[in-house]
């Protein structure tokens, strides 16, 4: 069971690379990111070990379930309504950034809506199967990509191509003071664990999290790889014109024996699963974070039935992202997921501080 904790840690650090969490940092790179990062680490470490340590206190119950126990009715409606709207725009950043990538590197022709709208229906159906169900498609999805991301990750620090000397000068600017925006994009990395809210559901009696000092070193070497890699592969001033940043660095290697030459296309394929993994998980949550706010809704983790509540609820999700994409540019999508990253950031701090709280008093109580 442990491996479903771990599963949504490896797939949100992993999809930071699409992210524009990258792009964020390396443009703070003289004015604070560096020293942000190590913040980041910290401040993220201690919400993994602060939520993990409550949740485990409620084996079965996700976020709906534990607030239910402790808060009043309309508080709960709330609060579900807005982390839905948290976790429904988490996912479809992502989704609509790739449709854009999707757009600029592999046909420009196509029409990103169209693009977006096929990425929407799958993930959408998906979307609406039973929670059980789509922890088994993040596994899946895990075991498949996640080697390959890990060989390409390897293959760009073991390049010929990284200089270090950049990478060196960058580091030094380790004195200059952190600023929130650059603390809130290192902070998503470990946000993992925040997925934790629903699919604690799936948790036994008796169940503890292990092995949970592999979350922040597994957390901090993929962010020093996702910020100093680029600027290694570009430089200290080339770096800060590409918005999509992994993406021309995995352009920037060969597989010199491999049957597809250029690792980009194996990147963006990759990051095609990725993105539509974390999207079907992330508009599942929101989903059941929806449901939550009926009397009548039962939390069930494995019913052969899909309701028609679920189709409708993800419906609109679809159709608010295409409508977002139709509505915005992709200048103003970089603001806004900029603006959101530190919202995301107390609202995080928010949920787990709640949660703490609540379990502490639960552990008197009993």
């Amino acid at each position: 069971m442990n491996r479903y904790f771990y599963y949504n840690f490896v797939l949100v650090s992993f999809i930071n690379l699409l992210l524009y969490v990258p792009h964020i940092l390396i443009q703070y790179r003289y004015t604070g990111a560096v020293s942000s990062i190590l913040v980041g680490i910290v401040i993220g470490t201690i919400l993994v070990y602060m939520y993990t340590s409550a949740m485990a206190r409620y084996p079965g119950k996700g976020l709906p379930e534990i607030l239910k126990l402790h808060s009043p009715q309309w508080l709960v409606t709330i609060s579900m309504l807005f982390f839905s709207v948290m976790w429904w725009f988490a996912t479809t950043i992502v989704v609509v950034a790739y449709a854009i990538l999707i757009n600029r590197f592999f046909n420009p022709d196509a029409d990103a809506n169209i693009i977006l709208t096929m990425l929407v229906i799958a993930c959408g159906y998906a979307a609406t199967r039973s929670t059980l169900s789509v922890m088994f498609i993040v596994e899946i999805g895990m075991i498949v990509n996640a080697p390959i991301i890990i060989f390409i990750l390897f293959k760009a620090v073991r390049s010929n191509q990284l200089n270090w000397d950049a990478i060196h000068v960058v580091a030094n600017y380790i004195t200059e003071m952190p600023t929130l925006t650059c603390i809130a994009a290192s902070t998503f990395i470990f946000t993992g664990y925040i997925n934790l809210s629903l699919f604690n559901r799936l948790f036994p009696p008796n169940f503890r999290f292990k092995f949970r000092f592999i979350y922040p070193i597994a957390g901090a070497v993929i962010l020093l790889i996702t910020f100093f890699v680029p600027i290694g592969f570009h430089g200290t001033e080339g770096v800060n014109q590409y918005i999509y940043i992994w993406s021309q660095t995995a352009n920037s290697l060969l597989m010199q024996y491999g049957f597809i030459e250029r690792v980009l296309f194996l990147f963006l394929i990759v990051f095609l699963n990725l993105t539509l993994v974390y999207t079907m998980s992330g508009w599942h949550q929101a989903m059941e974070f929806v449901k939550s706010c009926f009397p009548s809704y039962r939390p069930e983790f494995d019913s052969l039935k899909t309701p028609m509540s679920n189709y409708v609820i993800v419906g609109i999700f679809a159709l608010l992202s295409i409508l977002y994409l139709m509505l915005t540019n992709e200048k103003m999508n970089m603001l806004i997921t900029t603006y959101w990253l530190i919202v995301r950031f107390f609202v995080e701090i928010l949920i787990v501080v709640w949660v703490f709280v609540l379990s502490k008093r639960r552990s008197k109580a009993v």
